[in-house]
C-alpha cells in the first residue's frame, strides 16, 4: 500500500518540528520540503515493511537517532538506511521494557492468587497495578467478566502506547487483546508524543 500525499506531508511536517526540538541550535542549513519529504518515506516504508510492529511516529522516529556530531546535518541524520535499523532498534528496547512491566505486575498478582486471595481484592488494592495487567490478569484467570470492567482504560492505555501489543503477546492471546489490530491507514493516527518526549529527555 502507498502513502497518500496527505499522510506524507503530516509525517514531513511532524519530522521537521521533532527534529527543531532535538536540534535547538539548528538554523535551518540544508532544508529543502525535499528533505523531510526524503524522512517521510524512510519512516513510511519502514512501518510499510511491518505494520504491526513499526508504528508511524515521526517523534519517535526522530529521537531514536543519536543525534550528537557538532553540526547538524538532517540528511544524514534522518534519511539513510541506517535511520530505520535505529529506530527499529529503539522500538524493540521499548517493547522490552513494557514487557517486563507487565509481567512484574502480572507474576506478582498471580503469586497472590496462588495465596488464596480473591482475585477482586487483588485488582482492587494491589497497588499500582497498570489497567492492562490488570486486564491480562483476570484474563488468564478466566474471569472475561472481571476484564471486562478494566477493558476501556487498557484500551486507553493501548493508544497511549501501541507498542503494548507486542510487549504482551507472551501473556495473553493476540485474539484476547482489548483493542484489535488496526490498519495501516489507522495507524497514523497513534499519538505516542508523550512516549517521544520522555525519550528526547533522556537522550539529551
Amino acid at each position: 500500500m502507498l502513502p497518500s500525499q496527505i499522510v506524507l506531508a503530516k509525517l514531513s511536517r511532524r519530522i521537521e518540528r521533532a527534529y527543531g526540538l532535538r536540534r535547538p541550535d539548528w538554523r535551518g542549513g540544508c532544508s529543502t520540503p525535499r528533505l523531510w519529504s526524503a524522512a517521510a518515506v524512510r519512516l513510511w516504508s519502514t512501518h510499510a515493511a511491518d505494520p504491526t510492529g513499526v508504528p508511524l511516529d515521526a517523534e519517535l522516529f526522530v529521537a531514536s537517532q543519536p543525534i550528537s556530531v557538532p553540526f547538524a546535518d538532517p540528511w544524514t541524520e534522518l534519511t539513510q538506511p541506517d535511520c530505520a535499523r535505529r529506530y527499529r532498534s529503539q522500538l524493540r528496547k521499548i517493547i522490552r521494557r513494557l514487557r517486563a512491566e507487565l509481567k512484574r505486575e502480572v507474576r506478582r498478582a498471580e503469586k497472590r492468587l496462588a495465596l488464596g486471595r480473591e482475585i477482586e481484592q487483588i485488582l482492587k488494592d494491589g497497588g499500582p497495578i497498570s489497567a492492562l495487567a490488570c486486564y491480562i490478569i483476570a484474563m488468564r484467570a478466566g474471569r472475561s467478566d472481571l476484564a471486562g470492567r478494566f477493558s476501556a482504560a487498557a484500551i486507553a492505555q493501548h493508544r497511549a502506547c501501541p507498542l503494548y501489543r507486542q510487549a504482551s503477546v507472551s501473556l495473553i492471546p493476540v485474539d484476547l487483546y482489548p483493542i484489535a489490530s488496526r490498519s495501516v491507514a489507522q495507524n497514523v493516527q497513534y499519538n505516542f508524543e508523550p512516549l517521544a518526549e520522555k525519550v528526547l529527555l533522556s537522550m539529551n
